[in-house]
């Protein structure tokens, strides 16, 4: 699966090895695709990108929804920087950091620090900041690490604890895992990741009516 998606016959001419040279001003950001994974238009060009250093629960894991969430209040309509850390990951994504030029703040480490998602350890090479980040937000229990569930460098979140019955009855309502759909005005349903999703005019909704988009599954998904 590609994910660099080119609107015209020009090439990134200006994409070299060296990657720190790479830097998006003021970058258009579309769409969030997955927690931290998102396309952007620079230009003539729209680019697939995700933020580096920052790990996020997967789809139907604990903390999926308010990780989608986070993202895009975080990135779109946002005046954001981008400085480019790989050029190309194995997925083809290219990694970036991300600053918000208004109020300075780091992606990454507001995701870090308020238990949306947790350090990429081995990607940043233990980065400094990232790593206090995460020591504040396990301190203080937040998102994810309210659950206490394990942490391993090679998977996202492993062995959830068997909650006590009154953990269940008191958290009901917490970090229920649920897809955005997006409807567009035509009754349209489209999932994320779908190359309509958020496209028009439309809104979200977690339990949408309306027809199926032929290409993604819509509300059945793909079979």
């Amino acid at each position: 699966m590609i994910f660099l998606f080119i609107s015209s016959n020009k090439s990134l001419s200006s994409e070299n090895n060296s990657s720190s040279a790479e830097t998006f001003v003021n970058p258009k950001v579309l769409r969030v695709i997955l927690p931290g994974v998102f396309d952007v238009v620079y230009g003539d060009y729209q680019i697939r990108m995700r933020a580096w250093g920052v790990k996020f629960p997967d789809r139907g894991q604990p903390g999926f929804q308010e990780a989608i969430l986070f993202s895009e209040t975080e990135l779109i309509s946002k005046n954001v920087e981008l400085e480019v850390k790989i050029r190309f990951d194995q997925r083809n994504l290219k990694v970036v950091d991300i600053s918000n030029r208004d109020d300075g703040a780091n992606f990454s480490r507001k995701a870090i620090s308020q238990g949306v998602g947790w350090h990429d350890e081995k990607e940043t090479s233990r980065f400094g900041p990232y790593l206090m980040a995460q020591l504040k937000a396990k301190r203080e229990k937040a998102g994810i690490w309210a659950f206490d569930y394990n942490f391993d460098k090679s998977r996202s979140i492993l062995n959830p604890p068997k909650p006590s019955l009154s953990n269940v009855l008191n958290n009901t309502d917490r970090f229920l895992p649920q897809i955005s759909y997006w409807v567009t005005s035509f009754g349209r349903i489209h999932r994320p990741g779908c190359s309509f999703y958020q496209r028009g005019r439309g809104k979200l909704s977690s339990n949408p009516s309306g027809e199926d988009c032929r290409i993604c599954g819509g509300k059945k998904g793909k079979r």
